[in-house]
């Protein structure tokens, strides 16, 4: 009795090991094809996209940094037509109580800026790295360069709404990549041939755009060593985290808008600041050109 007792539990043991054996394998194997569901949309999509010659942008970036709401530091608006790009930037210092406005014009691989609408268009220097950086913030097609050179991982979401024609998934950055990206930026405006007049915002940390290196940079050349130096001390500390959440059209297999959540946390002017930020940018006209100024 006690052996024909032993031996149904043993069978029974041996029968549960199996089914835990073969749901992991099915949850192993539902997880290795959801990934590449959600790999497969996020090709598609950003092929389709960057196959686009024509179409028109706008958006915002909100700042949270610690308990305190900035609201819209940036506000942007553009059209693509071809290889051609307008750009209209909006740049908000709530403590100086001012908003500057800019605008980029990268037109037969020339980019040309003014800061006021009176003005005549400038043919910016192509050493002067700053108003570069500042276009490839707020452009969708960068956007998505930077999702293919970083993404880690890409997640499907759930589809809330199905009569809207929507659907999204998500692609988180490798933080390596990312702070490896923003120490290039900042190093690239330190001891050029051409001192730019302008600051560019940092979109992974916009309070450090006006941080006390910058105010190096600014300085004599002189400091470029020591600027670069504090550059990588402050990478070397720095915590950061982005995401990015794409809403497409299932039809066309086009995006409608992409967000951007970033978190990050380093040392300005002997403070930790933890910040977070979200860059929204909408897109729409697809194949529609609009005329762009003419410099």
């Amino acid at each position: 009795m006690k052996r024909m007792y032993s031996a149904l539990i043993g069978s029974c043991l041996a029968i549960l090991c199996t089914a835990a054996v073969g749901c992991t394998r099915g949850q192993t194997a539902q997880t290795t094809q959801t990934a590449q569901t959600a790999a497969a949309q996020y090709a598609k999509v950003r092929d389709n996209f960057l196959a686009q010659q024509s179409y028109a942008f706008y958006g915002s970036t909100k700042l949270l940094a610690g308990e305190t709401a900035n609201g819209n530091v940036v506000s942007f608006s553009g059209q693509k037509n071809g290889n051609d790009t307008f750009l209209n930037v909006k740049l908000s210092f709530p403590d100086q109580k001012r908003v500057d406005s800019m605008s980029l014009l990268s037109k037969s691989r020339q980019l040309y800026a003014r800061f006021d609408d009176k003005e005549a268009w400038q043919p910016v220097d192509k050493r002067d790295r700053a108003l570069e950086q500042e276009l490839a913030n707020w452009h969708p097609d960068i956007s998505f360069q930077q999702m293919d050179e970083m993404k880690s991982r890409i997640i499907p979401l759930q589809d809330t709404n199905p009569s809207d024609n929507l659907e999204a998934f998500r692609v988180t950055l490798d933080s390596n990549k990312l702070k490896s990206w923003l120490a290039r930026q900042m190093k690239s405006q330190v001891g050029g041939q051409v001192q730019s007049t302008h600051a560019p915002r940092l979109k992974l940390a916009m309070q450090l755009s006006d941080g006390e290196w910058a105010d190096m940079v600014r300085g004599a050349r002189i400091q470029a060593a020591q600027t670069r130096k504090q550059i990588d001390e402050i990478i070397d500390h720095m915590e950061v985290d982005a995401e990015y959440t794409v809403y497409y059209d299932r039809h066309r297999m086009l995006p409608t808008s992409l967000v951007m959540n970033i978190r990050s946390e380093y040392d300005l002017d002997d403070q930790r600041v933890h910040e977070y930020s979200r860059v929204e940018t909408f897109l729409q006209d697809y194949g529609r050109e609009k005329p762009l100024p003419h410099p």
